[in-house]
């Protein structure tokens, strides 16, 4: 196995819902925290349309939840839960938190349309606007300095990697922050009255730790090819059987 690499990173989680990130990806955000890597976290609603909870009780646990992370978060008004849709405005946004984060890593929903459509804006949304934020003529984001993304990943929240047949999967050991992703799934108690979530979660968690030969593992997924400079670089396989 390689060694676990001293440098800190700055990462930008940008969320369709107020619970979205805490569930796709928040061990991860936990593990980098732990590393010291700054974490800064958007959220594109504030569960206006859902079944359970209000917007300000979502908006509140999403706090909460931020906290535990140590962690900014920026909630942004682009229509409402339910009402996301990609549009000039809805890019430029992400891009100007982008260009204001400055982080070396994007997580971002995953693309595929068989999940709550939320989902799929918001992962459009991302991508459009990690390339907006490197473009220096944009009259809207002259204020800010131009800056380019090093990795835009993907995390999944009611989908998996079967649904996405081009990604390429990296698996984040998350065992050691288990207890505390559940601390921090926790926070958003409204939509656990009527759904299983964190059964859900963790159970995925699971399966994807057991077949890597740990624990928990949460999974990112990548579009791009990646460079490096000596095969040394490479990362443990995941291939154990």
């Amino acid at each position: 196995m390689c060694p676990m690499p001293e440098t800190k990173l700055r990462l930008l989680a940008v969320g369709a819902h107020p619970d979205d990130i805490e569930f796709g990806c928040g061990g991860i955000l936990l593990a980098e925290a732990a590393r010291g890597s700054e974490i800064a976290l958007c959220v594109c609603s504030r569960g206006e349309s859902a079944t359970n909870g209000t917007p300000d009780e979502r908006e509140a646990e999403a706090r909460n939840a931020a906290k535990l992370l140590d962690a900014r978060i920026k909630f942004l008004e682009l229509g409402g839960d339910g009402h996301l849709e990609v549009s000039v405005a809805h890019n430029i946004a992400i891009a100007r938190q982008i260009r204001l984060v400055r982080p070396d890593i994007l997580l971002a929903p995953v693309g595929s349309l068989d999940q709550h459509p939320d989902h799929a804006v918001v992962s459009q949304l991302c991508r459009n606007a990690a390339r907006l934020a490197r473009y220096g003529g944009i009259e809207e984001l002259r204020d800010l300095s131009p800056y380019t993304t090093k990795h835009l990943l993907e995390y999944a929240i009611t989908t998996d990697a079967d649904t996405m047949p081009n990604q390429r999967t990296i698996r984040v050991d998350i065992s050691a922050h288990f207890d505390r992703w559940i601390e921090l799934m926790e926070c958003h108690q409204t939509q656990l009255r009527t759904r299983r979530y964190i059964e859900l979660q963790t159970a995925r968690a699971r399966l994807l730790g057991v077949e890597a030969g740990v624990e928990y593992a949460q999974a990112l997924y990548a579009s791009d090819d990646m460079l490096v400079t000596s095969l040394a670089e490479l990362p443990q396989s995941v291939r154990i059987f």
